[in-house]
């Protein structure tokens, strides 16, 4: 397991952050870029490698600023009149969508720079700018997998972590 967890992890080495979806509380960080077809025929834009992160987290910058799991309950800042209706499970209305979208745009040059285990089947992801992402699962709120990385090139690699252990 050791060995399929290294070789995902220095896949990611060297790759910039270049976008951050959602699925809900589903947060999907892309890493590098390639593409994908649909069976309809839809191109998307994806990242070469991705981390699904269904836990806690945080990303804190240089700055010492954070951008944390929780930040998806809170509306997003706009100008003037916020619209008197709103739902966190559509993406781009939190402030966590919000800073991700602003981060990644501003930031062109975060790169991956190592990925390191933690204890309770946590990940650490530290980028060259000095930002670190922090995946911190809580074993008192299992899920079926607390995280995920997987390569998008067809390559087949895989590996996540559950409250089962790591897996591969």
């Amino acid at each position: 397991m050791q060995d399929s967890l290294s070789e995902i992890f220095n896949k990611t080495i060297g790759l910039p952050l270049t976008k951050a979806t959602r699925n809900e509380q589903v947060q999907y960080f892309h890493f590098g870029t390639t593409h994908y077809t649909t069976p309809q025929g839809l191109v998307l834009d994806i990242g070469e490698m991705t981390l699904a992160v269904n836990c806690p987290w945080q990303l804190q910058l240089p700055d010492a600023d954070l951008i944390k799991h929780e930040h998806l309950f809170i509306r997003k800042r706009e100008a003037g009149l916020p619209s008197p209706v709103w739902d966190w499970k559509v993406p781009g209305s939190s402030l966590r969508d919000q800073r991700l979208m602003e981060l990644i745009h501003d930031n062109p040059n975060l790169v991956v720079e190592r990925i390191e285990q933690q204890d309770v089947y946590g990940l650490m992801v530290y980028f060259s700018d000095g930002s670190i992402l922090s995946v911190l699962p809580d074993p008192t709120a299992p899920v079926e997998e607390y995280w995920q990385l997987f390569s998008n090139t067809g390559e087949g690699l895989k590996a996540g972590a559950g409250p089962n252990g790591f897996t591969g």
